[in-house]
């Protein structure tokens, strides 16, 4: 295991942060000390919608503007909507939304993450793993992008990137989605749902642990946590 630096006065931005995974996550690095900014397209104190190019860049700015600089990003927006590639003629927006926005957010985040050694957690998606036939296609091929982006570039300009892989969440969102089986039409749940608090815990992990650089830990209800595959080189 790597070094374990306190969060205190550390400097967060996440995206996706006004409910569910991504408002757990802003809560518990608040609880370990640290100053975050919540960028969501709900109410947050930086709104945008990150399906639109330039908005990433956007909220970046303003992140960093609010708090003086940046030490930690998580990419945590993301989702879909019905219908799905190839009958969605909007077939950009959720590509933007997943991936797109997250490479914009990383390469203007890192100017300010560089100069003290920040980290960047992905959040992507067991959709973006395996070879499975998905109906959720945007989706699934942005978020299997965002895993490679993570392992591409593990460690640049000092900053440390790393990813967190869930499997179906138990979030209000997907609890409610359940109970009127449209989660159905995307894919079928797993017997056993994902808590928040394991995808919370594994994102303070890699934050934490100054030793990693491109991994991406998949986690899965009801199993341990796994890294994807030894890291190459």
């Amino acid at each position: 295991m790597g070094e374990t630096p306190s969060l205190a006065g550390r400097l967060a931005l996440v995206t996706g942060g006004a409910s569910g995974i991504g408002a757990a996550i802003a809560a518990a690095l608040e609880s370990s000390g640290a100053r975050v900014v919540v960028a969501d397209r709900d109410d947050a104190p930086v709104r945008c919608d990150l399906s639109r190019p330039g908005e990433a860049t956007r909220m970046v700015v303003a992140a960093v503007e609010r708090l003086g600089g940046l030490h930690i990003l998580v990419n945590n927006a993301g989702g879909y909507t019905s219908p799905t590639f190839p009958q969605n003629a909007s077939w950009r927006a959720p590509l933007e939304l997943n991936l797109g926005a997250v490479m914009e957010a990383i390469r203007h985040a890192l100017p300010a993450l560089a100069a003290d050694g920040g980290c960047i957690v992905n959040v992507a998606s067991s959709a973006g793993l395996g070879c499975d036939p998905y109906s959720g296609v945007e989706y699934a091929v942005a978020k299997a992008g965002v895993i490679r982006l993570t392992t591409a570039l593990a460690m640049i300009d000092g900053v440390r990137v790393n990813c967190v892989c869930p499997h179906t969440v138990a979030t209000e969102g997907v609890l409610r989605a359940l109970e009127t089986k449209t989660i159905e039409e995307i894919a079928p749940p797993p017997p056993t749902l994902l808590g928040v608090d394991a995808v919370v815990n594994a994102v303070l992990h890699l934050i934490q642990d100054a030793s990693l650089a491109g991994r991406v830990l998949v986690l899965v209800g009801g199993r341990e946590p796994r890294f994807l595959g030894p890291p190459m080189g």
